[in-house]
């Protein structure tokens, strides 16, 4: 099932912007940076961290990849039980309909 994401900021976010300040980013002042990190943080939590080259993020970060592997742990393992059961067909089907009523002319605000 197709699904629109957004990418919000989770405490893995944090934890990953919080890495990168103490390694002396600027990601309060750089949004390209604070932006760079919010997506591979989305990219983790949603596809595993497989994703990214974990080495070369640990290295930029100043952390270990166990270290990376065991912020994100939870969340994965959240987003990986909605997933499945997300894509159970009759989930699926209700998550449809409901759309339906929530947004009646097809279009999702925010």
């Amino acid at each position: 099932m197709d699904r629109d994401y957004k990418i919000r900021d989770t405490p893995f976010t944090h934890w990953l912007l919080g890495q990168a300040r103490t390694a002396g980013w600027d990601v309060d002042g750089d949004e390209e940076a604070r932006s760079t990190l919010r997506l591979t943080a989305a990219l983790i939590r949603t596809s595993g961290v497989g994703v990214v080259d974990t080495r070369k993020l640990a290295v930029a970060l100043g952390v270990s990849v166990e270290d990376i592997q065991e912020a994100v742990r939870d969340e994965l393992t959240e987003n990986e039980k909605a997933a499945r059961l997300l894509d159970r067909d009759d989930v699926a089907e209700l998550d449809a309909e409901l759309d339906g009523i929530a947004w009646p002319d097809g279009r999702q605000n925010g």
